[in-house]
Protein backbone atom coordinates (compact mmCIF):
# COMPACT_ATOMS: atom_id res chain seq x y z
CA UNK A 1 0.00 0.00 0.00
CA UNK A 2 1.31 3.14 -1.03
CA UNK A 3 1.72 5.96 1.70
CA UNK A 4 -1.26 8.16 0.73
CA UNK A 5 -3.22 5.14 -0.02
CA UNK A 6 -2.35 4.75 3.87
CA UNK A 7 -4.13 7.36 5.99
CA UNK A 8 -2.79 6.03 8.89
CA UNK A 9 0.86 6.70 7.76
CA UNK A 10 0.24 10.06 6.79
CA UNK A 11 -1.59 11.45 10.41
CA UNK A 12 1.60 10.07 11.83
CA UNK A 13 3.81 11.89 9.36
CA UNK A 14 1.77 15.26 10.49
CA UNK A 15 1.87 14.27 13.81
CA UNK A 16 6.02 14.38 13.64
CA UNK A 17 5.94 17.20 11.79
CA UNK A 18 3.78 18.97 14.11
CA UNK A 19 6.13 17.65 17.48
CA UNK A 20 9.33 19.15 14.96
CA UNK A 21 7.87 22.30 14.62
CA UNK A 22 7.12 22.89 18.17
CA UNK A 23 10.33 21.61 19.39
CA UNK A 24 12.18 23.63 16.99
CA UNK A 25 9.95 27.09 17.89
CA UNK A 26 10.57 26.32 21.95
CA UNK A 27 14.03 25.94 21.18
CA UNK A 28 14.17 29.56 18.92
CA UNK A 29 12.31 30.88 22.11
CA UNK A 30 15.45 30.56 24.62
CA UNK A 31 17.01 33.53 25.12
CA UNK A 32 21.14 33.76 25.23
CA UNK A 33 21.02 33.90 28.66
CA UNK A 34 18.86 30.92 30.08
CA UNK A 35 20.79 28.70 32.25
CA UNK A 36 20.33 25.55 31.51
CA UNK A 37 22.42 21.95 31.44
CA UNK A 38 26.30 21.62 31.14
CA UNK A 39 26.69 19.46 28.36
CA UNK A 40 29.66 16.28 28.97
CA UNK A 41 30.83 13.55 26.55
CA UNK A 42 33.40 10.51 27.93
CA UNK A 43 32.75 10.95 31.68
CA UNK A 44 32.52 7.89 33.73
CA UNK A 45 29.02 7.62 33.48
CA UNK A 46 28.62 7.64 29.22
CA UNK A 47 31.35 4.96 29.19
CA UNK A 48 29.28 3.09 31.86
CA UNK A 49 25.57 3.42 29.84
CA UNK A 50 27.87 2.75 26.81
CA UNK A 51 28.82 -0.88 28.13
CA UNK A 52 25.06 -1.31 28.63
CA UNK A 53 23.89 -0.37 25.34
CA UNK A 54 25.76 -2.93 22.78
CA UNK A 55 23.67 -4.73 21.05
CA UNK A 56 24.58 -8.22 20.01
CA UNK A 57 22.44 -8.30 17.04
CA UNK A 58 21.72 -5.69 13.96
CA UNK A 59 20.23 -6.01 10.44
CA UNK A 60 20.02 -3.43 8.15
CA UNK A 61 19.69 -2.44 4.08
CA UNK A 62 22.82 -0.45 3.33
CA UNK A 63 22.57 2.79 1.90
CA UNK A 64 25.96 4.48 0.51
CA UNK A 65 25.94 7.29 -2.03
CA UNK A 66 29.16 5.51 -3.61
CA UNK A 67 26.39 2.59 -4.39
CA UNK A 68 27.03 -1.16 -3.59
CA UNK A 69 28.03 -2.12 -7.39
CA UNK A 70 31.48 -3.31 -6.93
CA UNK A 71 32.93 -5.91 -9.62
CA UNK A 72 34.42 -8.77 -8.69
CA UNK A 73 36.57 -11.49 -9.55
CA UNK A 74 36.81 -15.22 -8.81
CA UNK A 75 40.65 -16.81 -8.99
CA UNK A 76 41.27 -14.14 -11.50
CA UNK A 77 38.20 -14.77 -13.89
CA UNK A 78 35.63 -11.32 -13.78
CA UNK A 79 32.79 -13.08 -12.29
CA UNK A 80 30.11 -9.70 -12.97
CA UNK A 81 29.33 -6.98 -10.01
CA UNK A 82 27.26 -6.92 -6.56
CA UNK A 83 23.87 -6.21 -8.65
CA UNK A 84 24.39 -8.34 -11.47
CA UNK A 85 26.72 -11.19 -10.77
CA UNK A 86 28.00 -13.88 -12.86
CA UNK A 87 26.60 -16.82 -11.34
CA UNK A 88 28.24 -19.27 -13.69
CA UNK A 89 31.46 -17.92 -12.61
CA UNK A 90 31.05 -19.04 -9.44
CA UNK A 91 29.16 -22.60 -9.72
CA UNK A 92 32.20 -23.56 -11.25
CA UNK A 93 34.41 -23.22 -8.08
CA UNK A 94 32.41 -25.59 -5.83
CA UNK A 95 30.47 -24.74 -2.56
CA UNK A 96 32.80 -22.34 -1.54
CA UNK A 97 35.46 -20.05 -2.28
CA UNK A 98 37.81 -18.52 -0.01
CA UNK A 99 39.02 -15.01 0.19
CA UNK A 100 42.12 -14.86 -1.26
CA UNK A 101 40.15 -16.62 -4.46
CA UNK A 102 38.40 -12.86 -4.64
CA UNK A 103 38.87 -9.97 -5.58
CA UNK A 104 37.21 -6.81 -5.23
CA UNK A 105 37.10 -3.35 -7.28
CA UNK A 106 35.94 -0.11 -6.52
CA UNK A 107 33.49 1.11 -3.96
CA UNK A 108 33.92 -2.22 -2.14
CA UNK A 109 36.14 -0.82 0.31
CA UNK A 110 33.76 2.11 0.80
CA UNK A 111 31.10 -0.35 1.55
CA UNK A 112 32.86 -2.04 4.00
CA UNK A 113 33.78 1.06 5.70
CA UNK A 114 29.98 2.47 5.62
CA UNK A 115 29.24 -1.03 7.62
CA UNK A 116 31.79 -0.89 9.96
CA UNK A 117 30.74 2.19 10.89
CA UNK A 118 27.20 1.26 11.07
CA UNK A 119 28.15 -1.31 13.31
CA UNK A 120 30.08 0.94 15.79
CA UNK A 121 26.61 2.87 15.99
CA UNK A 122 25.07 -0.52 18.04
CA UNK A 123 26.77 -3.39 18.43
CA UNK A 124 30.49 -1.99 18.93
CA UNK A 125 30.73 1.66 20.89
CA UNK A 126 34.20 2.95 21.64
CA UNK A 127 35.78 -0.03 19.35
CA UNK A 128 37.66 0.49 16.42
CA UNK A 129 36.81 -2.09 13.62
CA UNK A 130 38.65 -4.86 11.39
CA UNK A 131 36.37 -6.76 8.80
CA UNK A 132 38.05 -9.43 7.44
CA UNK A 133 36.45 -11.61 4.70
CA UNK A 134 36.04 -15.15 5.60
CA UNK A 135 34.21 -16.85 2.68
CA UNK A 136 31.96 -16.34 0.16
CA UNK A 137 29.22 -19.43 0.77
CA UNK A 138 27.04 -20.90 -2.36
CA UNK A 139 23.99 -22.69 -1.85
CA UNK A 140 21.41 -23.56 -4.93
CA UNK A 141 18.04 -25.88 -4.91
CA UNK A 142 18.54 -28.76 -2.57
CA UNK A 143 21.69 -28.29 -1.22
CA UNK A 144 21.90 -28.83 3.09
CA UNK A 145 25.25 -27.59 3.17
CA UNK A 146 24.51 -24.68 6.04
CA UNK A 147 20.85 -25.84 7.34
CA UNK A 148 22.57 -27.26 10.87
CA UNK A 149 22.77 -24.75 13.91
CA UNK A 150 26.41 -23.35 13.97
CA UNK A 151 28.36 -20.83 16.06
CA UNK A 152 32.00 -19.25 14.10
CA UNK A 153 35.10 -18.76 16.37
CA UNK A 154 38.24 -18.57 13.71
CA UNK A 155 40.24 -16.45 15.94
CA UNK A 156 40.94 -14.63 20.00
CA UNK A 157 39.80 -11.55 17.85
CA UNK A 158 37.03 -12.58 16.34
CA UNK A 159 34.45 -10.89 18.10
CA UNK A 160 30.94 -11.65 15.37
CA UNK A 161 29.72 -12.13 12.20
CA UNK A 162 29.24 -10.21 9.38
CA UNK A 163 26.81 -11.22 6.18
CA UNK A 164 25.30 -9.92 3.05
CA UNK A 165 24.36 -11.47 -0.27
CA UNK A 166 25.00 -10.75 -3.92
CA UNK A 167 22.24 -9.74 -6.18
CA UNK A 168 21.43 -12.94 -7.41
CA UNK A 169 17.59 -14.48 -7.96
CA UNK A 170 16.65 -17.33 -4.99
CA UNK A 171 13.84 -18.22 -2.97
CA UNK A 172 13.75 -19.35 0.49
CA UNK A 173 17.72 -19.16 1.95
CA UNK A 174 16.56 -16.98 4.90
CA UNK A 175 19.27 -16.75 7.74
CA UNK A 176 18.03 -17.74 11.18
CA UNK A 177 19.40 -16.35 14.22
CA UNK A 178 19.08 -17.79 17.97
CA UNK A 179 19.84 -16.48 20.98
CA UNK A 180 19.04 -17.71 24.74
CA UNK A 181 15.55 -18.85 23.35
CA UNK A 182 14.92 -16.06 20.80
CA UNK A 183 14.82 -16.82 17.26
CA UNK A 184 15.46 -13.71 14.47
CA UNK A 185 14.61 -14.76 10.97
CA UNK A 186 16.18 -12.28 7.90
CA UNK A 187 15.37 -12.20 4.38
CA UNK A 188 18.70 -11.57 2.52
CA UNK A 189 17.27 -10.69 -0.61
CA UNK A 190 18.70 -6.68 -1.13
CA UNK A 191 15.92 -4.05 -1.32
CA UNK A 192 15.44 -0.77 -0.99
CA UNK A 193 15.21 1.70 1.84
CA UNK A 194 12.57 4.68 2.30
CA UNK A 195 14.94 7.57 1.48
CA UNK A 196 16.32 5.62 -1.93
CA UNK A 197 14.84 3.71 -4.79
CA UNK A 198 18.49 2.09 -4.92
CA UNK A 199 19.05 -1.49 -4.25
CA UNK A 200 21.63 -2.12 -1.19
CA UNK A 201 22.40 -5.43 0.34
CA UNK A 202 20.59 -6.62 3.50
CA UNK A 203 23.50 -6.48 6.13
CA UNK A 204 23.50 -9.16 9.41
CA UNK A 205 25.64 -9.14 12.09
CA UNK A 206 25.86 -10.70 15.18
CA UNK A 207 28.23 -11.68 18.53
CA UNK A 208 30.14 -14.93 17.49
CA UNK A 209 28.25 -16.80 21.03
CA UNK A 210 24.91 -16.66 18.81
CA UNK A 211 24.00 -19.31 16.99
CA UNK A 212 23.08 -19.43 13.19
CA UNK A 213 21.50 -21.39 10.16
CA UNK A 214 20.23 -21.17 6.68
CA UNK A 215 17.25 -22.18 5.47
CA UNK A 216 17.07 -24.38 1.88
CA UNK A 217 16.99 -22.68 -1.11
CA UNK A 218 13.69 -23.91 -2.93
CA UNK A 219 14.94 -22.41 -6.25
CA UNK A 220 17.60 -20.13 -7.75
CA UNK A 221 21.34 -19.82 -6.36
CA UNK A 222 22.15 -17.59 -3.26
CA UNK A 223 26.01 -16.34 -3.16
CA UNK A 224 26.27 -14.82 0.94
CA UNK A 225 29.57 -12.86 1.75
CA UNK A 226 30.40 -13.85 5.41
CA UNK A 227 33.02 -11.92 7.17
CA UNK A 228 34.53 -11.83 10.73
CA UNK A 229 34.78 -8.57 12.79
CA UNK A 230 37.07 -8.23 14.85
CA UNK A 231 38.12 -5.82 17.60
CA UNK A 232 41.53 -4.01 16.68
CA UNK A 233 41.14 -1.01 19.37
CA UNK A 234 39.02 0.74 21.65
CA UNK A 235 39.18 4.73 21.73
CA UNK A 236 36.64 5.76 24.69
CA UNK A 237 37.41 9.37 23.83
CA UNK A 238 33.88 11.09 22.42
CA UNK A 239 35.62 14.75 22.85
CA UNK A 240 34.01 18.20 21.56
CA UNK A 241 37.20 18.55 20.04
CA UNK A 242 37.04 15.95 18.10
CA UNK A 243 37.51 16.31 14.03
CA UNK A 244 33.99 15.07 14.48
CA UNK A 245 30.96 16.73 16.48
CA UNK A 246 29.81 14.25 18.73
CA UNK A 247 26.36 16.02 18.44
CA UNK A 248 26.52 15.15 14.59
CA UNK A 249 27.63 11.46 15.05
CA UNK A 250 24.53 10.65 17.66
CA UNK A 251 22.02 12.52 14.96
CA UNK A 252 23.21 10.10 12.55
CA UNK A 253 22.95 7.15 14.88
CA UNK A 254 19.29 8.42 15.50
CA UNK A 255 18.47 8.76 12.11
CA UNK A 256 19.87 4.84 11.34
CA UNK A 257 18.77 3.29 14.43
CA UNK A 258 15.00 4.01 12.44
CA UNK A 259 16.10 2.08 9.97
CA UNK A 260 18.06 -1.31 11.77
CA UNK A 261 16.81 -4.39 13.31
CA UNK A 262 18.57 -4.89 16.75
CA UNK A 263 18.21 -7.72 19.04
CA UNK A 264 16.20 -7.91 22.69
CA UNK A 265 19.44 -8.91 24.56
CA UNK A 266 19.47 -9.65 28.72
CA UNK A 267 20.12 -7.10 30.58
CA UNK A 268 23.72 -6.95 32.53
CA UNK A 269 22.80 -6.20 36.03
CA UNK A 270 27.32 -5.47 36.20
CA UNK A 271 26.52 -2.47 33.51
CA UNK A 272 23.10 -1.79 35.06
CA UNK A 273 25.06 -1.48 38.37
CA UNK A 274 27.68 0.62 37.43
CA UNK A 275 25.72 3.36 36.32
CA UNK A 276 23.28 3.31 39.45
CA UNK A 277 26.97 3.33 41.29
CA UNK A 278 28.31 6.51 38.93
CA UNK A 279 24.84 8.33 39.22
CA UNK A 280 25.03 7.87 42.93
CA UNK A 281 28.58 9.42 43.12
CA UNK A 282 27.81 12.07 41.18
CA UNK A 283 25.17 13.22 43.62
CA UNK A 284 27.76 12.76 46.61
CA UNK A 285 29.80 15.19 44.99
CA UNK A 286 26.99 18.06 44.46
CA UNK A 287 25.82 17.32 40.97
CA UNK A 288 22.04 16.42 42.64
CA UNK A 289 20.48 15.77 38.82
CA UNK A 290 22.02 14.31 36.23
CA UNK A 291 20.80 14.13 33.19
CA UNK A 292 21.61 11.67 29.80
CA UNK A 293 20.10 11.02 26.31
CA UNK A 294 18.04 7.83 25.93
CA UNK A 295 19.60 5.12 23.16
CA UNK A 296 16.80 5.35 21.10
CA UNK A 297 14.17 8.73 19.72
CA UNK A 298 10.59 9.52 20.73
CA UNK A 299 9.13 11.57 18.76
CA UNK A 300 6.47 12.71 21.73
CA UNK A 301 6.25 15.67 23.79
CA UNK A 302 5.05 13.26 26.55
CA UNK A 303 7.52 10.12 27.09
CA UNK A 304 5.57 7.20 28.80
CA UNK A 305 7.08 4.43 30.41
CA UNK A 306 5.33 1.91 28.31
CA UNK A 307 6.52 3.09 25.36
CA UNK A 308 10.46 2.80 26.18
CA UNK A 309 12.24 0.17 24.28
CA UNK A 310 15.35 -1.99 24.45
CA UNK A 311 17.61 -0.70 27.20
CA UNK A 312 15.92 2.66 27.97
CA UNK A 313 13.19 0.25 29.34
CA UNK A 314 15.80 -1.57 31.07
CA UNK A 315 17.17 0.92 32.41
CA UNK A 316 14.42 3.09 33.65
CA UNK A 317 13.30 -0.34 35.86
CA UNK A 318 16.70 -0.55 37.31
CA UNK A 319 16.85 2.72 38.71
CA UNK A 320 12.87 3.88 39.57
CA UNK A 321 13.39 1.98 42.68
CA UNK A 322 16.64 3.34 43.74
CA UNK A 323 16.19 7.28 42.16
CA UNK A 324 13.48 9.39 41.85
CA UNK A 325 13.33 9.49 37.37
CA UNK A 326 11.81 12.13 35.30
CA UNK A 327 11.65 11.35 30.95
CA UNK A 328 10.96 13.66 28.70
CA UNK A 329 12.20 15.92 25.61
CA UNK A 330 15.69 17.41 25.52
CA UNK A 331 16.72 20.38 23.40
CA UNK A 332 20.44 21.28 22.31
CA UNK A 333 21.86 24.24 21.34
CA UNK A 334 25.16 24.64 19.64
CA UNK A 335 27.44 27.08 18.66
CA UNK A 336 30.48 26.78 16.12
CA UNK A 337 32.31 30.61 16.07
CA UNK A 338 34.80 28.92 13.54
CA UNK A 339 38.24 27.22 13.86
CA UNK A 340 40.39 28.49 17.10
CA UNK A 341 37.63 30.25 18.01
CA UNK A 342 34.90 28.88 20.96
CA UNK A 343 32.27 26.21 20.36
CA UNK A 344 29.34 25.95 23.00
CA UNK A 345 26.91 23.65 23.48
CA UNK A 346 23.90 23.27 26.36
CA UNK A 347 21.21 21.48 26.88
CA UNK A 348 17.35 22.43 27.94
CA UNK A 349 14.16 20.54 29.16
CA UNK A 350 11.65 21.22 26.82
CA UNK A 351 9.50 21.56 29.77
CA UNK A 352 11.64 24.40 31.53
CA UNK A 353 12.45 26.45 28.52
CA UNK A 354 10.27 29.46 27.40
CA UNK A 355 7.33 28.69 25.99
CA UNK A 356 6.43 30.93 23.06
CA UNK A 357 3.00 33.01 23.29
CA UNK A 358 1.32 31.45 20.43
CA UNK A 359 2.14 27.46 21.46
CA UNK A 360 -0.80 25.78 23.35
CA UNK A 361 0.00 22.90 24.43
CA UNK A 362 -1.15 19.65 26.51
CA UNK A 363 -1.18 20.51 29.92
CA UNK A 364 0.01 17.14 31.15
CA UNK A 365 3.17 17.84 28.59
CA UNK A 366 4.08 20.73 30.73
CA UNK A 367 6.02 19.93 34.46
CA UNK A 368 4.72 22.86 36.49
CA UNK A 369 6.49 21.76 39.33
CA UNK A 370 10.11 22.32 37.74
CA UNK A 371 12.29 24.44 39.99
CA UNK A 372 14.10 26.98 37.43
CA UNK A 373 14.94 29.42 39.71
CA UNK A 374 17.88 27.38 41.07
CA UNK A 375 21.30 29.22 40.90
CA UNK A 376 23.10 29.80 38.19
CA UNK A 377 26.91 28.78 37.77
CA UNK A 378 29.54 30.93 35.87
CA UNK A 379 31.76 29.43 33.54
CA UNK A 380 31.37 25.92 34.72
CA UNK A 381 33.28 23.60 33.50
CA UNK A 382 34.88 21.68 35.97
CA UNK A 383 33.15 21.51 39.96
CA UNK A 384 30.59 18.34 39.23
CA UNK A 385 33.10 15.22 38.50
CA UNK A 386 36.73 14.65 38.22
CA UNK A 387 36.35 13.68 34.94
CA UNK A 388 38.50 15.26 32.05
CA UNK A 389 37.65 19.49 31.49
CA UNK A 390 38.53 19.02 27.82
CA UNK A 391 35.59 16.74 27.45
CA UNK A 392 32.99 19.17 28.60
CA UNK A 393 31.77 21.86 26.23
CA UNK A 394 31.69 25.31 26.99
CA UNK A 395 28.64 27.73 26.81
CA UNK A 396 27.89 31.00 24.60
CA UNK A 397 27.53 32.69 28.21
CA UNK A 398 28.78 30.31 30.52
CA UNK A 399 25.89 30.39 32.47
CA UNK A 400 24.86 27.18 33.59
CA UNK A 401 22.61 25.59 36.66
CA UNK A 402 24.84 24.80 39.30
CA UNK A 403 24.66 21.09 40.46
CA UNK A 404 23.31 19.41 37.06
CA UNK A 405 24.52 18.14 34.15
CA UNK A 406 24.06 16.36 31.25
CA UNK A 407 26.19 13.57 29.92
CA UNK A 408 26.56 12.24 26.15
CA UNK A 409 26.91 8.29 25.41
CA UNK A 410 28.12 7.30 22.15
CA UNK A 411 25.13 5.26 22.15
CA UNK A 412 22.61 7.97 22.20
CA UNK A 413 19.95 9.36 19.93
CA UNK A 414 19.43 12.61 18.96
CA UNK A 415 17.80 14.27 15.71
CA UNK A 416 19.23 17.78 13.96
CA UNK A 417 16.39 20.42 14.32
CA UNK A 418 17.62 23.11 12.24
CA UNK A 419 21.44 24.27 11.01
CA UNK A 420 23.14 27.51 10.20
CA UNK A 421 25.98 26.73 8.36
CA UNK A 422 29.25 28.28 9.83
CA UNK A 423 29.84 29.82 6.49
CA UNK A 424 26.24 31.07 5.49
CA UNK A 425 26.57 32.52 9.10
CA UNK A 426 30.00 34.51 8.13
CA UNK A 427 27.99 36.86 5.69
CA UNK A 428 26.01 38.40 8.64
CA UNK A 429 28.85 38.31 11.08
CA UNK A 430 27.10 35.44 12.77
CA UNK A 431 28.35 31.79 14.40
CA UNK A 432 27.45 28.91 12.91
CA UNK A 433 24.55 26.91 14.96
CA UNK A 434 22.74 24.29 14.94
CA UNK A 435 19.62 22.90 16.92
CA UNK A 436 19.16 19.26 18.49
CA UNK A 437 16.46 17.32 20.47
CA UNK A 438 16.04 14.16 21.98
CA UNK A 439 14.64 12.41 25.01
CA UNK A 440 16.55 12.63 28.48
CA UNK A 441 16.30 10.73 31.38
CA UNK A 442 17.04 12.65 34.55
CA UNK A 443 18.02 11.23 37.63
CA UNK A 444 18.03 12.71 41.46
CA UNK A 445 18.03 11.18 44.84
CA UNK A 446 14.69 10.68 46.44
CA UNK A 447 12.56 13.00 47.80
CA UNK A 448 14.58 16.24 45.52
CA UNK A 449 13.30 18.11 42.54
CA UNK A 450 14.20 17.83 39.47
CA UNK A 451 15.62 21.27 37.62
Amino acid sequence: MSQADNPQSSTTLEHDAFIYKRFNERLTSIPENEKGYRVCTDTKLTRAIDKLGDSPFASFVLDTWHGCNFAIAVKGEKAGGWMKPDVSVFQENGKKLKANDLKFEYPYEQVIDKIECQLESVMFAGKRLNTKLYKLAICGEGEEAHFAWRRDSHSDAHRATMLFALNTEWEGGELVVQHRGIEVSVDLHPTTTRLSKNLGPVVVAFYKDMEYKFMPVTKGMQLVLQYDIEVIEEYPRFSPLDCREPLEILSERGQFLESVTTYPSKPDDTSIQEIANEIQRLHKRGTHTVGFPLCYLYRNQNVERESLKGNDSVLFDALKDRFDISVGPVLLYYINKGEDRARGCIAYRYSAAPKPKEETLDPKGEDESEDESGPVEEGSDDDDDDDDDEHTYGTDTGDVIKGVSFHLPQLAAIDQISEQRLIEAWKWGQSGETRFFGTGMFVKQKDERVV
